[in-house]
């Protein structure tokens, strides 16, 4: 048997090429896989027929994805028969429908399609005659037609039953576990229908099958790329929904946020294109975290942004404060368009709203950090340079700067001008108790957020309130087990500094007023002020090694009332005290009409996205080491150096040896 094409009518039909088979018998149009569909009546010939694609899935149920009141059909499978609108109806549908269910027994069905003209996403039940020629209305420039077949016995309490409403309840609420098995569950997330019915002769590629009762695939199964695209896109739509309506609910999240946590700060930016509103920003800052840092956290913010991965560009921007425990404390977070001088100033105004301005606030982030070592390279320039930086002692810093500057002049020249603000420890303030001059904590805080930057903006911003109210209650269940009135951080500060202190001198003049010398250097120490003249103690608010010498000699007890208060449990209680109210699922969120919100307008780079993190360059990097010369630069299959003589009278007949270089 061999297949050949007729055209008849200006449409299309594959047909057998039977010898005993004259033209005239030929009546019925198949399906793409060659399955028999519906007789197709002739029309007269002074009637011109429409052709018309029906795209029918069937076999599986509608749920809604996360986030959003969109409703995805999950787990079906699905069949694309071409039509004549002048002689089909409504009942050679129900025939066609009651065919592919031919297994079961009077299956109770409903069949329904997309209203097109709704503003949110609708369905329209197929019970009438009229209902089917409306559609084929509706769709007549697309030509094009997606029905669905829902059962009762493929849908359940958790799934929603297509009907001219928007947002059907549901008995139980899904979550990110929320994923449903089916034998046909790779199918269905894969499968898609080609444009042209008979391109799956004309393949003269590898065919790919597998099997619908097992996720497993044979060894050394190939798939384009294309494929694999569009199978990791349809992943994604099916659990979050499509990119674009992940931006029409954010009135709606706005809303539902403010009414459950009261105090909160919460703002939207749009850019507005004629009648449209284009999403640009969004900022959170709940009650919840405003409210603890100022309460329970050092008045210190360390800003930062990170790229998003998702279709759409932009990036993360968030604020994190220290607890008293040394543990970040994110205080607001932010989706903007892209860092720029707007955007960070739009940031900082709604961070302002939250916050306030508490006394002795320290604003840390990481502006043209590495640029100096791109200008000077050198060892001497990279260790001069964070040494200024790292020293308490205003006199030191100066020395190491002139240091710079007998070097080179344009060094000093470069950091006056482009580093004018405050990077070094010799100039911090003491109110802050903080000494960070990186930007490991918001380092942290991207770390923390995970893959949430590889979902959509509304499942990223929820995402992002989840892991707060995990977090918070984290941290209230383990600062119950703390005991005594310091925090871990501060006792072990303690303890470590505590020990060793023999070759310090101490000269006491008065109960709390002493020197201390070690090795040449003299230091002052006034416990009843808590200051040291190398400033460790002021700038930290815990007790330097001089300090430790000086109450060590007093035989003092109670080292705990020489620590800054900002280091008590009672401080890490405040910070966490309040709570971040649950939030119900989209769909149960305020029913009110919102203006549509329109995805951004971003113009996506030339090339792949980047997803590994950009290294600055004070990080160091990794350097292999060959275990048989001890050198960096290559391996040990490769390495040409003679092996050490000890190295060679040590080597045994096992292929599996250690290193034998010096540690």
């Amino acid at each position: 048997m061999r297949y050949s094409r007729f055209y008849d009518w200006k449409t299309e039909i594959l047909m057998e090429d039977i010898l005993d088979t004259t033209l005239d018998d030929i009546s019925k149009p198949v399906w793409e896989n060659m399955v028999e569909s519906p007789i197709i009546d002739h029309v007269s010939a002074s009637i011109p027929l429409c052709k018309y694609k029906l795209k029918l899935k069937y076999g599986g149920f509608f749920r809604l994805a996360k986030n959003t009141s969109r409703k995805i059909y999950c787990f079906g499978s699905q069949k694309c028969i071409y039509i004549d609108t002048w002689s089909y109806n409504l009942s050679r549908l129900n025939e066609e429908v009651i065919r592919r269910y031919s297994s079961k027994e009077n299956p109770e069905f409903s069949i329904s399609y997309v209203d097109k003209y709704a503003r949110d996403q609708s369905f329209i039940e197929l019970d009438s005659d009229e209902k089917f020629m409306a559609m084929l209305s509706m769709y007549e420039d697309e030509k094009e037609v997606t029905i669905y077949v829902t059962t009762d016995h493929n849908h359940d309490s958790n799934n929603c039953r297509p009907s001219n409403h928007l947002f059907d309840k549901i008995d139980e609420p899904h979550d990110d576990s929320d994923y449903c098995p089916s034998e046909e569950s790779y199918y269905s997330h894969l499968s898609s229908d080609n444009e042209d019915p008979y391109e799956w002769m004309n393949d003269d590629d590898e065919v790919y099958s597998f099997s619908k009762n097992s996720l497993s695939m044979n060894v050394g199964t190939k798939f384009e790329n294309s494929k694999v695209f569009r199978g990791k896109q349809q992943a994604y739509i099916d659990m979050y929904g499509k990119w674009e309506d992940s931006f029409m609910k954010m009135d709606a999240f706005r809303e539902e946020l403010l009414n459950r946590n009261q105090g909160s700060v919460v703002e939207i930016d749009f850019d507005v294109v004629g009648d449209k509103k284009h999403f640009k920003r969004f900022f959170i800052s709940l009650a919840a975290c405003s409210r603890g840092f100022v309460a329970g956290c050092r008045p210190y913010v360390s800003l930062d942004a990170c790229h998003l991965k998702g279709k759409f560009n932009g990036v993360l921007a968030a604020a994190t404060g220290v607890d008293a425990n040394n543990s970040i404390f994110p205080i607001a977070y932010s989706v903007l368009e892209s860092e720029n001088t707007q955007s960070w100033t739009w940031f900082l105004e709604s961070l302002k709203k939250s916050i306030g301005t508490p006394s002795g606030l320290v604003i840390s982030s990481d502006m043209q950090k590495g640029n100096f070592k791109k200008q000077f390279r050198g060892e001497f320039f990279s260790k001069k340079l964070w040494d200024a930086a790292n020293t308490y002692l205003p006199a030191s810093h100066d020395i190491l700067l002139n240091e710079i500057s007998d070097v080179s002049q344009a060094a000093i020249k470069y950091l006056n001008n482009n580093h004018k603000k405050v990077w070094s420890k010799s100039k911090f303030g003491t109110t802050s108790k903080c000494d960070y001059n990186t930007n490991n904590i918001s380092e942290s805080f991207n770390s923390w957020i995970g893959a949430l930057r590889y979902q959509p903006v509304l499942d990223l911003l929820d995402g992002v309130r989840e892991k707060l109210i995990k977090r918070f209650d984290k941290k209230r269940m383990l600062v119950k087990k703390w005991n005594g009135v310091l925090v871990p951080i501060a006792k072990n500060h303690l303890e470590d500094i505590s020990k060793n202190l023999g070759e310090y001198e101490v000269s006491r003049c008065s109960d709390n007023h002493a020197e201390v010398k070690c090795k040449g250097k003299r230091w002052e120490v006034n416990l009843y002020e808590r200051k040291c003249s190398c400033r460790v103690w002021q700038v930290t608010g815990l007790p330097c090694v001089h300090a430790s010498a000086f109450i060590a000699f007093t035989r003092d007890v109670n080292w705990d009332k020489y620590v800054d208060s900002c280091y008590i449990v009672q401080k890490v209680k405040e910070a966490y005290a309040f709570e971040i109210a649950p939030m119900p699922g989209a769909d149960q969120w305020m029913q009110k009409e919102w203006e549509k919100i329109y995805p951004p307008i971003i113009k996506r780079p030339v090339g792949r996205p980047k997803k590994k993190r950009i290294k600055s360059s004070g990080e160091s990097k990794r350097r292999h080491k060959c275990p048989r010369c001890c050198e960096y630069g290559h391996r040990e299959k490769t390495c040409k150096n003679p092996a050490p003589q000890d190295l060679k009278a040590s080597q045994t007949s096992t292929s599996k040896r250690r290193s034998k270089c010096p540690r």
